[in-house]
């Protein structure tokens, strides 16, 4: 079956499936005819799998090594487990933070950061974590000003070439067309490129 056929079976995104793919965790078969990945149910099943486990928080390379046999479910589940426990008692902390400066009340300029233990792990844990997304947003913007580049060069592109070969029985010089089509071109290349990263990063994000 092909990408979009899996992707609906497993409401999961492109970007993701190829994702694991990278990562080891998933290796189709490709059709010796046009090389195009063929998926099978069984790599539907392991990305049902693979879903349920990242839900619960299971880092990627600890899947790898399930699937690989060098651990059980059982094992990176209770590792899981315990990291849960920690960061319950370690949000807890974060909420006693947040009703301390509810109580104080405090402008931009009085905030106190030294409430803050900046060195627990937890903290800091969360601060890259924080940084990570703020990354994701600023590439989503990159990706949305590409996407627009794209659509703008092909829609003022394609009618007004097509309307001076067919219409006026003119096409457009060729030092003028081939630089309008590369522009597009890299914008899609660079969409690509910047989903990837944007997956990537929310995956390890994730982690």
């Amino acid at each position: 079956m092909t990408i979009k056929e899996v992707e609906n079976l497993v409401d999961m995104k492109k970007a993701n499936i190829r994702y694991y793919e990278d990562e080891g965790l998933l290796a189709p078969e490709r059709n010796k005819e046009n090389n195009y990945r063929e998926y099978s149910m069984q790599d539907v099943e392991d990305l049902k799998k693979i879903k349920f486990l990242r839900v619960l928080g299971v880092p990627v390379k600890d899947i790898k090594l399930v699937k690989e046999g060098k651990r059980t479910v059982s094992d990176v589940v209770g590792m899981r487990k315990a990291a849960l426990e920690r960061e319950l008692a370690e949000l807890s902390e974060a909420r006693g933070l947040c009703d301390e400066l509810m109580h104080r009340n405090d402008t931009f300029d009085e905030l106190d950061v030294t409430l803050m233990d900046m060195q627990n792990d937890f903290f800091k844990m969360r601060g890259v974590k924080i940084m990570k997304l703020d990354k994701i947003y600023r590439l989503e913007s990159y990706r949305n000003m590409c996407n627009r580049i794209w659509q703008t060069v092909f829609l003022i592109y394609m009618p007004v070439m097509l309307s001076l070969k067919f219409v006026f029985h003119y096409e457009l010089p060729f030092w003028l067309s081939v630089p309008l089509m590369f522009s597009a071109l890299a914008a899609v290349a660079v969409m690509g490129v910047i989903d990837y990263r944007i997956e990537h990063y929310k995956e390890d994000s994730m982690s």
